[in-house]
Parts: C-alpha cells; sequence; structure tokens
C-alpha cells in the first residue's frame, strides 16, 4: 500500500500482495446480493413500456426538474436554507408520490384499498424538519407540495 525507500540503496521496495488485506465490502456477498437487487428492481421499471409506468416515470421527471428549478431559485434568492428545505420536501414528495402510484398500481391485484402508508412521509418530513435546524418547516411542506404543479402541468398538456 504505502511505498517505502531506502536512502542508503536509493532502491524502491512495494510491499507485496501477500500483506496487503482485502477489504471486506468487495468481497461481501450480502452487499453484492443488494446491489443486484437493486440493480433489477431498476431495470425492471425501466424496461416495462404500459402506459402507466410511463406516466409514472414521467411525472417524476417533471416533479424532480420543476423542484430542482424551484429550489435553485429560492435558493438565489431567500437564502441556501430555504431552497434546501424546498427541495428536501420535494424530494419527500416525490417518495410520497411513489408509494401513492405503487399503492394505486396494485389496486385490483393485491388489495381492495389504497395503503395509508404514504401518509406517513409528510408527517416524517415535518417531524425531521422541525427537529433538525438546517430545515425550515415551512418551505420543507411547500417543496413537499410541487407535485401537485407537475401534475396541473402534465395534465394540461394532454
Amino acid at each position: 500500500m504505502f511505498t517505502s525507500v531506502d536512502s542508503n540503496r536509493k532502491k524502491l521496495e512495494h510491499p507485496s500482495s501477500e500483506n496487503v488485506p482485502i477489504s471486506q465490502s468487495l468481497d461481501n456477498p450480502i452487499i453484492n446480493e443488494s446491489k443486484s437487487v437493486i440493480a433489477s428492481q431498476l431495470d425492471n421499471l425501466l424496461s416495462k413500456n404500459d402506459e402507466y409506468t410511463q406516466l409514472q416515470l414521467t411525472i417524476f421527471g417533471i416533479t424532480f426538474i420543476v423542484s430542482i428549478l424551484v429550489a435553485s431559485i429560492t435558493g438565489i434568492f431567500l437564502g441556501f436554507t430555504f431552497g434546501f428545505s424546498i427541495f428536501i420536501g420535494a424530494i419527500a414528495g416525490i417518495f410520497y408520490l411513489r408509494l401513492l402510484a405503487k399503492s394505486v398500481g396494485k389496486l385490483g391485484k393485491e388489495s381492495s384499498g389504497v395503503s395509508k402508508l404514504q401518509l406517513l412521509v409528510p408527517v416524517c418530513l415535518f417531524i425531521f424538519a422541525s427537529k433538525l435546524g438546517s430545515l425550515d418547516i415551512f418551505p420543507a411542506m411547500i417543496g413537499f407540495f410541487i407535485y401537485k404543479p407537475s401534475l396541473i402541468f402534465y395534465f394540461s398538456r394532454s
């Protein structure tokens, strides 16, 4: 790992590969398996060509672009903390929208009602913003609802 120099002989000595410990994280089968599961889920989501999946990806993309734009503008004009809070709220809104879309996608096939799990996202965002000093509650909640103008924009186009 380190190169040592003997000033008397002016020769470089490199440690052999026998002395170098192999990192545990590179050979950990649990990490490799979780990476492959995440990659397969992402590939599965992107490879679906049905209309509902394409609608979800389009809305998520529009919401993400709008959230970056709004967070940048507010970060410049109103301060970094305000813009950062809006961006964190927008990410929570995208997560909420994903959970809602997943629950609606299961409707009729696996369940008879929409799950209430996604309702924990704004509650957790509020608690997180109130406990953490670097986030403001009001801008985070404004950022959470950025997905609504994105939905209005998308459906007004079509």
